[in-house]
């Protein structure tokens, strides 16, 4: 079968191996995955001092290449994934992949863009078919900014919060408030979130989780099969 470029943006810095650990195994032999990242002519210092969330902005979290978390505003690094969209569009890609989770204005594409927040709401909003479900978020200020946005899509949920990019064992803690509620299953809510993560949150709870990463590119392949 012929080659297939993929672009993968991440909103931090690439290269994203602590996503591609786990996707790079999905993805059949004629797929290669170019990543691209919206900051990484920037430096952590700068990020964190010139665009830290304000009240009442839309709050993001991404890694950047030395491992540690950045947080910033939706409306900061917009323009900067509309310039690797473009980028990744002039190095002849024929998919592209966004590695967030967030809510994000209308980008400009000509090729396939796989955007996560769209296709993981639609999908849990009928998996859930009315019942409450479990969302882990980052950050305990995106807790507020997770019950507005899912509600927007009708789906009722219990939401806490903890960093993938932090301490493993903070997930596990959350993982734990999630126990003993009337849940149909849970959503990670970050692309930073790991299969390892996944298959421990599913053990201390009994229930389904739902992975953005590993979803977004099982669509990729069905649609490139």
């Amino acid at each position: 079968m012929k080659q297939i470029k993929i672009g993968a943006i991440t909103i931090g810095q690439s290269p994203r191996t602590d996503i591609t650990k786990d996707i790079l195994p999905l993805l059949p032999d004629y797929m290669t995955l170019t990543e691209y990242g919206a900051l990484d002519d920037m430096d952590y210092e700068d990020i964190m001092s010139q665009f830290h969330p304000a009240p009442g902005d839309e709050v993001l979290v991404s890694r950047m290449r030395d491992g540690r978390q950045a947080k910033f505003t939706e409306h900061f690094i917009t323009p900067l994934v509309q310039k690797k969209i473009d980028q990744a569009e002039a190095d002849g890609v024929s998919a592209i992949i966004l590695f967030c989770t967030g809510v994000f204005p209308k980008f400009r594409h000509r090729v396939l863009f796989i955007e996560p927040q769209p296709l993981f709401h639609a999908i849990a909003s009928k998996m859930a078919d009315g019942q409450k479900i479990g969302i882990l978020v980052p950050e305990p200020d995106q807790v507020a900014q997770a019950c507005h946005t899912w509600g927007k899509s009708g789906v009722a949920i219990e939401a806490t919060s903890a960093s993938p990019y932090l301490e493993f064992e903070k997930v596990v803690e959350a993982a734990s408030f999630f126990k003993n509620k009337d849940l149909a299953f849970i959503c990670t809510d970050c692309m930073g979130y790991t299969l390892e993560m996944k298959h421990r949150i599913q053990e201390i709870t009994g229930l389904p989780v739902l992975l953005p990463r590993t979803l977004v590119v099982r669509i990729l392949c069905e649609m490139f099969s």
